[in-house]
């Protein structure tokens, strides 16, 4: 997976379906996950090319059997300090300049779980 960079402040950036970044989720209403979190990009690397904004979703601690998420075992490549779960009902797009430091990436081993429970959030409902 690979993307072209995007120019900010000067400094070449390329972000990358599966990488976790930090990112300041605020100000938020009502029901929204907020404060400043590590959240996964799941917009793909052709959307990725340039873009300034990017569809991201958090990471909240702990695995839940919740139908709407992926739990996500901590690992050196994805640098979590705990086990967490992807919160996919929870997807948003942000400008580039919420994003702060990168966190790590997801391995691929997850991916076909995300698409998969994309599509039931998305498009089939129950």
């Amino acid at each position: 997976m690979g993307c072209n960079p995007i120019r900010w402040f000067g400094i070449t950036i390329m972000y990358k379906q599966l990488d976790i970044y930090w990112v300041d989720l605020e100000p938020t209403k009502g029901s929204e996950t907020q404060k400043k979190r590590p959240c996964v990009i799941v917009q793909s690397d052709l959307l990725n090319k340039g873009s300034r904004t990017l569809i991201v979703t958090p990471l909240l601690r702990a695995h839940k059997t919740w139908p709407f998420v992926v739990n996500i075992t901590k690992s050196d490549t994805n640098g979590l300090d705990e086990n967490r779960h992807v919160n996919l009902k929870q997807l948003r797009a942000v400008d580039v300049s919420r994003i702060d430091n990168k966190q790590g990436s997801l391995e691929e081993i997850y991916l076909a779980e995300i698409e998969k429970t994309l599509k039931i959030i998305l498009f089939k409902g129950n």
